[in-house]
C-alpha cells in the first residue's frame, strides 16, 4: 500500500525543514561566538532542538492522517 501525504501533512514537512535549517544556522552562529568550545556548544544546543522538532513533526503528521476510502473492486 502506497501512503501519500495530504496537504496539511506536506505543510508540516515544509515547516519542519525550515525549522531544522534555522536551528542548524543558529547553532553554528552561536557556537562560532565561543571558539574554544564550539563543538560542545553546537552539539549541546543542536541535538536537543533537532530531536524535539523531528519528534513533534512526526506526531503532527500522524495526527493529521486522513483515512483513505476503501477501494471497491467491480467484478464483471
Amino acid at each position: 500500500m502506497k501512503k501519500e501525504l495530504n496537504f496539511r501533512q506536506k505543510i508540516v514537512v515544509i515547516v519542519m525543514d525550515v525549522l531544522l535549517l534555522s536551528e542548524l544556522t543558529g547553532c553554528i552562529y552561536f557556537g562560532h561566538q565561543f571558539q574554544d568550545d564550539m563543538t560542545g556548544i553546537f552539539l549541546r544546543s543542536f541535538i536537543p532542538m533537532a530531536l524535539v522538532t523531528v519528534v513533534a513533526s512526526r506526531i503532527a503528521i500522524r495526527k493529521m492522517h486522513t483515512a483513505e476510502p476503501e477501494s471497491v473492486t467491480v467484478s464483471s
